[in-house]
């Protein structure tokens, strides 16, 4: 599964401003005996699915409710379907290349291709293509730059080749892209349009032997998908790689979720640092920021122990003192034994008997 999703994490990552919208291809060409099709894709305007692709049955599947007034959508969809079939084709002969030369007769592997185009504020955009075989980026390439991994050099385009594909680019894929891009923006605008700004919190918990603290800052319930999310010390940015850093996650309706971890040891709370998480989002007029800074601390395992035993120590006191006098208890037998004395005699206190 970590092969067949890995360039989703590109798709997440390729982030656009507030006035743009995409339309990005991701189809997975598998090798080896699977449950899943050879060929396969889904279409997404920004991050919403509109066309499945199912490579067993050569048919385009329409992820939105049908409208029979659309007299444009078998056009856009036969532009569609032509593009599949010339990228089945090259994803194919790569794959069988990067197969061969990686001795990799046996076993499942994956071939995987992201494309799309984007408007911004009506400017289009060039067809971009990224490659990835097993997990591991292939190549990618647009009409200014073309690079591919030095494993596979065989998937370098020689210069016939490129001019070619370029070619391809600007009067056929540029064309289809943006054209199907326009058309199902105008189906999903009322769900790619929307705004929710995010709800942001600080969680924090105390590790009970340690006293180690583990912060998190989540950002939750927001859309767009495209989000800034930091962690800062005493107002300075926390390095990244001091950080447990969370993926963007979707939510069941439909927005996202973003979160970062901190751990915060013992002597660093000592310190008392002043942590803050700091959120800008294209719906908000300014940024977010939610703070905390640890009070004095006694999170050591020792003092914790101490303090304890202390509490115990003045619990114990309190009950003895309060205990009724008659309800103390020896461990000797006490025997009590009442003399009579005459009561008309002198008594003097060498000779005054108490009870034995």
């Amino acid at each position: 599964m970590k092969r067949i999703t890995a360039l989703l994490f590109l798709l997440h990552a390729t982030a656009v401003n507030a006035g743009s919208h995409s339309l990005w291809g991701f189809v997975t060409l598998i090798t080896g005996e699977t449950q899943f099709p050879e060929f396969s894709g889904v279409v997404m305007v920004d991050d919403v699915p509109v066309l499945y692709y199912d490579g067993n049955i050569k048919k385009l599947i329409s992820r939105l409710q049908q409208n029979s007034d659309d007299s444009d959508e078998d056009s856009i969809l036969e532009g569609i379907k032509y593009l599949a079939d010339i990228v089945y084709r090259d994803m194919k002969r790569s794959s069988l290349l990067v197969n061969h030369i990686s001795n990799h007769s046996k076993g499942v592997h994956v071939y995987q291709r992201l494309a799309g185009c984007e408007l911004d504020n009506d400017k289009e955009s060039p067809v971009m293509i990224w490659d990835a075989y097993d997990g591991t980026e292939a190549r990618s390439y647009n009409k200014q730059n073309y690079t591919f991994n030095p494993l596979w050099p065989f998937l370098m385009l020689k210069e016939g080749q490129l001019q070619n594909s370029v070619m391809q680019f600007v009067n056929v894929q540029q064309p289809i892209c943006i054209r199907t891009l326009k058309h199902y923006l105008k189906k999903v605008k009322n769900v790619v349009l929307r705004k929710e700004h995010p709800r942001v919190r600080l969680l924090h918990n105390t590790h009970p032997e340690t006293g180690e603290v583990r912060m998190s800052c989540l950002a939750t319930g927001f859309y767009p998908r495209h989000i800034n999310l930091t962690m800062l010390r005493d107002g300075h940015p926390i390095p990244e790689e001091e950080l447990i850093l969370g993926d963007l996650l979707p939510n069941g309706d439909g927005t996202y979720q973003l979160r970062r971890t901190l751990s915060v040891g013992a002597e660093e709370l000592r310190e008392r640092h002043h942590y803050t998480c700091s959120v800008t989002h294209l719906t908000l007029d300014n940024k977010l920021d939610i703070s905390w800074e640890p009070a004095y601390c006694l999170n050591t395992p020792a003092i914790n122990t101490m303090v304890l035993a202390l509490i115990f120590s003045i619990l114990a006191f309190v009950f003895y003192k309060k205990r009724p006098r008659g309800s103390q208890t020896s461990l000797m037998p006490v025997h009590t034994v009442t003399k009579e004395r005459d009561v008309t005699a002198p008594r003097s206190a060498s000779t005054e008997e108490y009870p034995t």
